[in-house]
């Protein structure tokens, strides 16, 4: 339970700060190229730590690196509230950024230390089950009540936003504490079970068959949710939409997400995970493409689309990459898919806003689908396994 908590309040923060750092950026530069450089900025630090992070989760624990990352994500977010200036939140991102991978990573290594073979996509479920209500409370709450706060509504004030979400990672503390007891009492459980086994190089891990679509397919999902994160409030300033129904679209985007994850062990029960995987992927190409195109009010089935097609395919892979690796490396192999999930999100945001600048936000979306289009693509002939609950080696 205090694994999931603290999923969910940090996701709600991490979430929250996201969209209201990019109001942040327009406030300061009014620049979308610069919210596409912020967006890489939060990427940065991540693509440098997150394979050592794993590592250091399967050497030290997995609450130990969660404790890291909530206390680099706190700092992040007061420097963004008391240095709102352009090197600042540069600054700012760097340090959430690292702080927000410290947590995914420890928080997803100890959710496969928790798991039991076949149980693997129910507890990756559970914990982006967990995630999506963060994702659920952050942006509504957030962008509401800083909208709330001003005669602009289509220009929240920032600085009360970054102090929400400053209060969502202080309540997340906490639950970091008790995670520590809790894996403590695992590691003792299990310590026979992984004697023998250390763990093993990651050129091997990477040699495995389907480990390099695995990574790709997971880094495309992942930086199409950052995207829409970063650039949905940049299409409702064109149309002078208003910042609460960006957090109302993102907010129902997440309900339907969550629904989704919940269903999830009836979907795998009746069809293959390869189908599933490709189908939501095919069904975030079709809303992401029509997203541009649509008003407002349209933009809302669109969100419940792409709340199925991008919020299946994240537990999914994740058990991808799991059933990949042995036990003693797993923390490392989740390291792995998030270095790949941070590079396509340095390089990506960056690429697709300066390509928005001559022909427009729309750009943006029709990148992300293309993207996606081609991730489906590779996933068709990938080795997906079931996952080996005491595996000795990568095959």
């Amino acid at each position: 339970m205090d694994l999931w908590l603290q999923t969910a309040l940090t996701q709600a923060a991490w979430q929250g700060v996201r969209v209201i750092m990019s109001y942040q950026a327009l406030a300061v530069t009014g620049s979308a190229v610069f919210v596409g450089l912020q967006s890489g900025a939060f990427a940065l630090a991540g693509l440098l730590i997150a394979l050592p992070t794993g590592r250091l989760a399967d050497r030290f624990g997995c609450a130990i690196v969660c404790s890291l990352g909530l206390l680099i994500a706190t700092t992040g977010t007061v420097a963004a509230l008391f240095f709102p200036v352009s090197i600042g939140l540069l600054i700012a991102a760097l340090l959430l950024g690292a702080g927000h991978v410290g947590l995914v990573v420890g928080q997803q290594s100890f959710a496969a230390k928790l798991a039991t073979g076949g149980n693997t996509d129910t507890a990756f479920g559970t914990l982006t089950a967990a995630a999506s209500i963060g994702q659920l409370i952050g942006p509504p709450v957030v962008a509401t009540v800083a909208a709330m706060a001003t005669a602009d509504i289509a220009n929240p004030n920032t600085a009360l936003g970054l102090m929400i979400c400053l209060g969502f990672l202080i309540l997340a503390m906490p639950s970091t504490i008790r995670l520590s007891g809790q894996e403590r009492l695992l590691q003792s459980t299990r310590k026979q079970a992984t004697r023998g086994n250390p763990p093993i190089p990651l050129q091997s891990v990477l040699r495995v068959p389907g480990m390099w679509q695995s990574l790709v397919v997971s880094g495309i999902v992942f930086v199409s949710v950052d995207l829409l994160s970063s650039f949905l409030p940049v299409w409702a300033q064109e149309r002078g939409v208003p910042a609460t129904i960006v957090g109302l679209l993102l907010a129902t985007r997440a309900v339907v997400t969550i629904s989704s994850r919940i269903g999830m062990p009836w979907l795998l029960d009746r069809l293959k995970r390869k189908f599933i995987l490709i189908a939501a992927i095919g069904l975030a190409v079709f809303a992401l493409s029509a997203l541009p195109l649509v008003n407002q009010w349209w933009a809302f089935p669109l969100m419940c689309l792409i709340g199925i097609g991008l919020g299946l395919p994240q537990p999914l892979t994740m058990t991808w990459v799991v059933s990949l690796a042995p036990r003693s490396s797993r923390g490392a192999a989740l390291g792995l898919r998030m270095t790949c999930n941070r590079l396509v999100q340095v390089s990506l945001p960056l690429a697709v806003s300066t390509i928005a600048v001559p022909i427009g936000i729309g750009a943006v979306f029709w990148s992300a689908a293309a993207c996606l289009a081609f991730a489906a693509a590779i996933s068709v002939g990938a080795h997906m396994p079931a996952v080996q609950d005491d595996a000795d080696d990568p095959g």
